[in-house]
């Protein structure tokens, strides 16, 4: 077999050198030379998480109420009280942990992308960022059906969506944006520390409580109402459901800051990666 045929591969210890738009301009281009493979392990991901259960594709639809069953038990029997909403509360509480979910959704799918597929980052020249938002199609499917289940939870109660609710998906897309940032970070990060990634998720879990995700914001405590303010947090999840219920967004300007936030977290996460995914496939 000529020699001179092959192709050859050149890998250089460019990583220190690259600069923040490097990274965005790198991450396009292998996200566009990869996106049959992103597309290919969607298609395998999805189909493993469905086969062999006994509801099957039901269970995507009766996942989303049994998780806020135990917050509605509770408010019905006065052990929580979530305070006065402006929409019946199991549908402020299903919003609110739909949005949380997608937060936790990203950042665990796109923190594990490369743990996940360690095989294929060893084996093959497949662009590491693929492996990474490889979990991202999931979770926009899983945002659809929560879509579906709202529409039914708000037919249940008699409740019409607002003619702002088609803008949903974009309200709840600086969230999204925040989650595969942080995953970005964790995903070369966590492969090297594995525990990072359960301590980070352990604390986001607390700070859920500090977010109105499941009770409102009007606490008596000066001290607990001030930090719930300046939680960016609170208006992240708050205004895509004031928007799709409502019509509206409470605070628009602290929206519109929490959202650049997302965006500066997003490029801080991608540049990260970048620059450490070399060192982490080291170590998988």
């Amino acid at each position: 077999m000529n020699r001179e045929n092959k192709p050859i591969r050149v890998y250089e210890a460019t990583g220190a050198r690259l600069g923040v738009l490097s990274s965005l301009a790198l991450a396009g281009r292998e996200l566009y030379s990869a996106r049959h493979v992103i597309w290919r392990l969607f298609v395998r991901d999805f189909v493993a998480g469905f086969r062999q259960r006994l509801l099957g594709f039901l269970w995507v639809f009766l996942a989303p109420l049994l998780g806020i069953a135990s917050f509605i038990f509770m408010q019905q029997i006065g052990v929580l009280n979530p305070g006065r909403t402006a929409i019946p509360y199991p549908i402020y509480v299903y919003i609110g942990t739909s949005v949380w979910g997608l937060l936790l959704g990203a950042l665990t799918n796109v923190a594990g992308g490369l743990i996940g597929n360690a095989d294929l980052v060893i084996r093959t020249n497949i662009p590491k960022i693929a492996f990474a938002v490889t979990g991202m199609a999931t979770i926009c499917y899983g945002l659809l059906v929560n879509l579906l289940v709202l529409l039914l939870l708000l037919w249940w109660f008699g409740l019409p969506p607002s003619p702002w609710a088609v803008f949903y998906p974009l309200a709840v897309l600086p969230i999204l944006l925040l989650g595969v940032g942080f995953g970005l970070f964790l995903a070369v990060v966590g492969a090297v520390a594995r525990d990072i990634t359960g301590m980070f998720t352990t604390v986001l879990g607390l700070v859920m409580y500090l977010t109105p995700v499941v009770y409102a914001t009007d606490f008596p405590n000066p001290v607990l109402k001030a930090i719930t303010r300046w939680n960016p947090l609170t208006y992240l999840v708050d205004a895509p459901r004031s928007l799709f219920v409502l019509g509206r967004i409470t605070d628009p300007m602290r929206y519109a800051w929490s959202s650049l936030a997302c965006v500066l977290v997003l490029i801080a996460g991608l540049h990260a990666f970048y620059l450490i995914k070399d060192k982490a496939a080291e170590r998988l």
